[in-house]
């Protein structure tokens, strides 16, 4: 049977529990308006950066045709690579290596085995907690493990990635994408550093001058772009976990008031219970004092 001492003691240990939540909710609160700021100015440079390459581009298409025919590119999809690929797809994951970040990371990794399974990609995945759920899921099926850290985005680890996928003829990237604090949903980027070729006639056309030359322009434009594509989709990624965090330690929050608000009742009437039993031992006492006269 339940007893004051119980309440006291359970009382206490989910006091504490909230104030970790609430810690909890106030770092990831902080560090969601941080990296909101930094998604919000990468949105804009990337804007401007493609701008200017696809002024690049469409003065140029002739030139960058030439080059592809040189290269011995296919030019039958229209569009022309000066990297090379394997011609395969990867499925990238973009996951997290601790838990408390409610809901995102398990339904971002739904959305990514659908593809896995339906198009036999090969894989990448990005944090402990995605290698945990895809070895779950499909513990006989290859994958690329790489670390990344869940607070930060690291440069070193971000190269080694890219490194790695930049192969790839076809990328797709799962990652959770930030709505806003209340909202955020699993979603795919398919990133390919190949260059359209064809051209809006109505568009302005600039002339550029080069240096060294217009192919070593273009391959740099064509890495740097795809590594800018990707970086963002982490710190998309990081911005849409911190969101998912403040939302579930507010829900958590809310669970552990109902639960203390519970248990204090229950220590509200094992305290009226014990008063009553004393006021009654009392009353008791004091009867049998005057009955006995």
């Amino acid at each position: 049977m339940i007893d004051e001492r119980t309440v006291k003691d359970e009382i206490g240990q989910i006091s504490t529990l909230q104030v970790l939540v609430r810690a909890y909710a106030e770092i990831a609160s902080i560090k969601m308006k941080k990296t909101r700021v930094k998604v919000l100015s990468n949105r804009e440079f990337l804007t401007d950066i493609n701008s200017v390459f696809e002024d690049v581009r469409t003065s140029y298409a002739q030139e960058v045709i030439a080059l592809a025919k040189k290269r011995n590119s296919s030019l039958a999809s229209g569009k022309v690579t000066f990297l090379a690929h394997n011609g395969k797809t990867v499925s990238v994951l973009l996951s997290a290596n601790a838990g408390l970040y409610g809901d995102i990371v398990k339904s971002t990794f739904d959305l990514f085995m659908n593809e896995v399974r339906q198009n036999k990609s090969e894989v990448t995945i990005v944090g402990r907690q995605g290698a945990s759920f895809f070895i779950e899921a499909e513990p006989n099926k290859p994958y690329t493990h790489f670390k990344l850290a869940d607070d930060k985005v690291n440069t070193e680890d971000l190269s080694k990635i890219i490194s790695h996928i930049v192969q790839y003829q076809t990328i797709h990237v799962f990652y959770g994408k930030f709505h806003s604090v209340i909202t955020q949903v699993p979603s795919t980027l398919a990133i390919s550093a190949e260059i359209s070729l064809s051209q809006d006639k109505s568009k302005k056309i600039t002339k550029y001058v080069f240096e060294p030359n217009l192919e070593k322009i273009l391959m740099f434009f064509e890495t740097e772009i795809f590594a800018s594509l990707f970086e963002q989709v982490v710190r998309e990624s990081l911005l849409a976990k911190y969101a998912s965090r403040v939302m579930a330690m507010d829900k958590a929050d809310q669970n552990i008031e109902k639960a203390l608000g519970s248990l204090e009742f229950v220590q509200r009437r094992l305290w009226h219970k014990i008063n009553n039993r004393k006021q009654l031992n009392q009353l008791s006492g004091v009867l049998i004092t005057y009955g006995g006269r």
